[in-house]
């Protein structure tokens, strides 16, 4: 004989998971199932009891059967056993963990009423009277159908409670016989299919609920969060603004005094120079600093991770921070190592500068360690490299502040030569672009260390851009330079500077004053935006396309990611404004990086 054709695995998998009851994929809602099942049936044995009661009552007035009063006995002692069974239950200490085996385990026990009202067919069925057999139909049906629908979130319960009782009453009817007896065994069956099709409906309606109680209580915490966060960013950002506020007015302040205090009459002294320096100094190392915290916090900020060797790095850092400890009687010293990271060699450049000064600065006595060590970074070769201090330490009530722009624990008043407050929040923004974190251990009076983990990665030839762009340095040559800025003062200040320095130096504030200039010029110094909407950058290609300028170099005050990312595609060095002068003359003297 041919063989059946077995069941397809999807069908299969469709009626387990219609007819069967899995762990909820949320803990929580299968301890709600069981605790509200205790707590919602405790009471249901004295309704059951009164139904039962009429049930079997009825039938021994009507028919004598001495089986009602057997039936009578197990139902009523059943009642009473679940009961105590049920106030015996302590619900609040069910447990996530085993939450699903106390709901199984407690649904699974309706089986023995299930089994009870299934005996009640066969005890005392009124066999020959068409009339108390649709009567006893009647109530094992209701009362069968209206205890699956109340129990509709147990589904299992449903399920062990209502099969029993229909299958019974089936089987009972079609065994009395007759076509009446016989289509109302058949409508049994069909009545059980129909009950635990709409269970099941109502049961998943039911779970959904309590699961959507859950995401909504889920999203009210987060939600809750965000606004605590929302709260503290601007407590923070009220923080941040009253510091820059004073640190930015200060040195304007200091430089609007010493410009009204020049005259024709009276020139500036060399000591007056001095300090309007100064605060151009101040001003610029305010700005550029905000400046660095919006592209290190930007969401566009670009990073070119690749490997690095970090010997050259260190190296110089040493050459550049060894006169400042020698300075204050410090010992600044730089472990070997053959560390080769995947990073960005810029951000990791200024990220470890950042560490150095600070330890410097807030060491009085002792030595400043940088060292690198070999660590594990998600299953991965790492290296860790540490910069440690013997300097004032951290409290630990201030740890989560000191990341925090312009937060200076010991520097209330704001002096400007113990720095701004920025080092480590750069530190922090610089190491989430590098897909890493700073990582403290601090103690106040025994010092501080500071460490970061980045994986490891294969030597290859790597370039130390520093070290090449600090011996490229020549002596200076004069250079013909093409000045494209919209501003009036911007121009001429380029122009005292640049001439000053021995440049042939020609101004112009719009592309087509720079097309009529006569000769070509070794250099242009082009602002990105230019009156007129109109793109210093495409001005800047344009004149480079045709030859009339061979080198250039972008300036900007706009702090846009995107800009940075389209001078970089086309290839052109980029300062943002105010630039340093010395970076500007060091830029010119070694020649400024060709255009690619």
């Amino acid at each position: 004989m041919p063989e059946a054709p077995a069941a397809s695995p999807g069908t299969l998998a469709a009626l387990r998971n219609i007819w069967t009851d899995t762990p909820h994929p949320n803990p929580l809602v299968d301890q709600t199932l069981a605790r509200t099942y205790v707590l919602d049936t405790r009471d249901t044995p004295f309704t059951a009891a009164f139904t039962a009661a009429i049930f079997w009552i009825t039938f021994l007035v009507l028919t004598g059967d001495k089986g009602a009063l057997v039936w009578a006995v197990l139902v009523h002692a059943m009642q009473v056993h679940m009961y105590f069974h049920l106030h015996g239950e302590q619900p609040q200490n069910y447990g996530v963990d085993q939450a699903f085996a106390i709901r199984r385990r407690l649904e699974t026990r309706m089986l023995f009423p299930g089994v009870v009202w299934a005996l009640a067919p066969w005890l005392f069925f009124p066999s020959g009277s068409l009339p108390l057999i649709l009567l006893m139909y009647f109530f094992v049906s209701t009362m069968t159908s209206a205890s699956a629908a109340a129990l509709a979130q147990w589904w299992r319960s449903a399920v062990l409670f209502a099969v029993p009782g229909y299958l019974s009453l089936s089987g009972r009817l079609l065994l009395e016989g007759g076509t009446l007896p016989t289509l109302m065994g058949v409508l049994a069956l069909w009545q059980l299919v129909a009950t635990l099709h709409h269970t099941r409906k109502q049961n998943r309606l039911l779970v959904r609920s309590i699961e959507s109680g859950f995401e909504n209580a889920r999203l009210a915490d987060a939600l809750s969060r965000q606004l605590d966060h929302v709260a503290q960013l601007a407590a923070q950002r009220a923080r941040i603004f009253a510091a820059a506020n004073h640190d930015l007015r200060q040195p304007m302040h200091a430089l609007s005094m010493f410009v009204a205090s020049l005259s024709p009459q009276q020139p500036p002294q060399a000591q007056t120079l001095q300090f309007m320096q100064a605060s151009v100094d101040a001003l610029r190392t305010s700005v550029d600093a905000l400046l660095d915290i919006a592209q290190a916090d930007g969401e566009g900020t670009q990073v070119q991770l690749r490997a690095v060797p970090l010997a050259p790095l260190l190296q110089a850092l040493h050459r550049r921070f060894a006169a400042d400890a020698a300075a204050k009687g410090l010992r600044l010293r730089f472990r070997p190592t053959d560390a080769v990271l995947h990073a960005d060699a810029r951000v990791l450049s200024r990220l470890l500068a950042n560490l150095v000064d600070n330890a410097i600065k807030y060491t009085a006595r002792g030595t400043v360690l940088v060292a690198a060590r070999r660590a594990r970074i998600e299953g991965r070769e790492g290296w860790r490299i540490e910069v440690r201090d013997s300097g004032i330490g951290i409290a630990e009530t201030l740890r989560d502040q000191v990341f925090e722009p312009f937060f200076q624990a010991d520097n209330p008043g704001r002096d400007r030569r113990r720095g701004l407050g920025l080092g480590l929040s750069l530190v922090a923004s610089m190491a989430r672009m590098l897909h890493s974190h700073i990582e403290m251990r601090s103690a106040p009076g025994r010092g501080s260390t500071f460490g970061l983990v980045l994986p490891a990665a294969r030597p290859s030839r790597v370039t130390d851009v520093a070290a090449v762009r600090a011996g490229a340095v020549a002596d200076s040559v004069p250079r013909r330079v093409l000045v494209l800025d919209d501003e009036e003062p911007v121009r001429q200040a380029m122009h005292a500077l640049l001439s000053g320095w021995g440049h042939e130096v020609k101004l112009a504030a719009h592309p087509h004053e720079a097309w009529q200039l006569p000769g070509e010029f070794d250099l242009l110094l082009g602002d990105l935006r230019l009156s007129g909407g109109l793109s210093g950058l495409a001005a800047a290609q344009a004149l480079h396309a045709v030859g009339k300028v061979r080198q250039v170099i972008i300036f900007t005050g706009d702090t846009d990611s995107a800009n940075r990312t389209e001078v970089e595609l086309a290839g052109y060095p980029l300062l943002y404004k105010p630039a340093d002068a010395q970076v500007l003359r060091t830029m010119l003297d070694s020649g400024a990086a060709p255009a690619r």
